[in-house]
């Protein structure tokens, strides 16, 4: 997430910043706990000359920290937290929410895989999980598919090889969905590894969310995650953004220092419609337009509810695909939509 804020910081400071002002960074780190994140955020809050928070990462820290910025009317703009239980006045995020993205993936398992049945594992104590899990399940089930079961990717007697093994024996059942958190997705590499050690023609499609969509599921999982399947918010790694971020952090960066960058930029924009009071910077993120140039390669703005005017992508873990240091493999958009000018500006 630093990399993108700082990028979009120093655009802007070394383009003089606004009326001779500059934009100052305050980083503070919840480790993604509820209880640090609250507490973080009451010490925000308490900060006068904060006008607005960049975060918080995952679904759950954001949760235990909006009531605080709620109650103090300070704009809060998350680049990743995409659960659908989040919502309020002050509440935006960058990142499309698990309804767009549950929605996308539901609809490729049952319209273009032909998947009847699936079993979904996931974080039972996640409210990212859960509505993920949530929304791909009530797409999936109004396309004629069925969930079959759920397994708690935090259950204590787990069996990786033994849950697949079930799995493999109901004869209907060809998909595996994996929805960790982000505390959980090493579980969710260890199903995939069970699920490689079937025989080729038992194995079952790999499908989920984009806590996956890290560098180390596809080092850690290696040819176990071949050909798994991720809804996620963004690729985009030939955009103007990403080619200027590639160069300077020497290497490729991922979908959370993109929206990081984009949620700055709005902030930035929002900051630049007057002199700037917390309750002015919610109203100004309510008439935020960016175009693609102005983003990391998508148009943005908000809708009443805070989410983004913006879709999922799909992915595919192969082979023929950039990968990172230490893997093989890399993600590939799949399904991508001929784009024209008018996807650029509003």
């Amino acid at each position: 997430m630093l990399k993108g804020i700082a990028d979009a910081q120093t655009e802007f400071n070394n383009s003089d910043g606004q009326d001779n002002r500059l934009l100052e960074i305050v980083i503070a780190n919840d480790s993604n706990e509820p209880e640090l994140a609250h507490k973080v955020a009451k010490d925000l809050v308490g900060k006068p000359k904060v006008l607005g928070v960049i975060g918080h990462n995952s679904s759950d820290a954001s949760k235990a920290a909006l009531t605080e910025y709620e109650r103090a009317g300070l704009a809060m703009v998350s680049a990743t937290s995409t659960s659908t239980s989040l919502k309020g006045d002050v509440f935006f995020r960058t990142v499309p929410p698990d309804s767009v993205a549950g929605k996308k993936l539901a609809e490729y398992a049952k319209g273009t895989l032909n998947l009847d049945q699936v079993v979904i594992f996931s974080d039972f104590e996640s409210i990212y999980s859960d509505s993920l899990k949530e929304a791909f399940k009530k797409k999936f089930t109004e396309l004629g598919g069925e969930v079959v079961w759920d397994v708690d990717l935090r259950a204590k007697d787990l069996n990786a090889e033994d849950e697949i093994e079930r799995i493999a024996n109901q004869s209907q059942v060809k998909g595996v969905v994996l929805f960790p958190s982000v505390q959980t997705d090493s579980v969710a590499i260890a199903i995939a590894g069970a699920n490689n050690q079937l025989p080729h023609n038992q194995r079952l499609q790999l499908l989920g969310g984009d806590a996956l969509y890290v560098p180390d599921t596809l080092i850690q999982g290696g040819p176990a995650v071949e050909g798994l399947v991720l809804a996620v918010p963004w690729f985009g790694g030939t955009s103007e953004y990403a080619n200027r971020a590639k160069d300077r952090w020497r290497g490729r960066i991922d979908w959370r220092t993109a929206n990081s960058y984009d949620a700055t930029q709005a902030l930035i924009k929002a900051l630049s419609f007057g002199d700037a009071t917390r309750e002015k910077v919610v109203e100004a993120l309510n008439k935020v337009q960016l175009s693609c140039n102005e983003t990391s390669g998508e148009k943005l703005r908000f809708w009443a509810s805070g989410d983004p005017e913006r879709e999922s992508h799909l992915v595919q873990v192969a082979k023929d695909a950039p990968a990172p240091i230490g893997s093989e493999f890399g993600f590939k958009e799949i399904e991508k939509r001929e784009s024209n000018a008018s996807d650029c500006y509003w």
